[in-house]
């Protein structure tokens, strides 16, 4: 369901018991605020959720890059292992290279 629709489901629900009791009819200025309030209710709850949807969208990409990153990383990591750095000493028992 929408959530401009469940806003408005609670708040007829809750004012259904407000309007059952004898009261003096509401000005037409007092109603326009009530549904000013409403779409107001309903534009925050909808850029709530466009909010939620996007936010995991930016952390699920910023996750991939970092991930690349890492693996990047890694191969670097790797690589610097493998070749011996110049000047070190090599281990007793190693051939030498010419």
């Amino acid at each position: 369901m929408p959530k401009p629709f469940l806003l408005a489901l609670l708040v007829a629900g809750l004012a259904a018991p407000a309007l059952a009791q004898p009261s003096p009819a509401a000005s037409t200025r007092d109603m326009r605020e009530l549904v000013e309030a409403a779409r107001a209710g309903a534009k925050a709850a909808q850029e709530n959720v466009e909010y939620a949807r996007v936010v995991p969208d930016i952390l699920t990409q910023i996750l991939i890059k970092l991930d690349k990153l890492e693996n990047k990383l890694d191969k670097i990591e790797t690589s610097l292992q493998r070749e011996p750095t110049p000047g070190a000493a090599q281990p007793a028992g190693a051939p030498r290279a010419p």
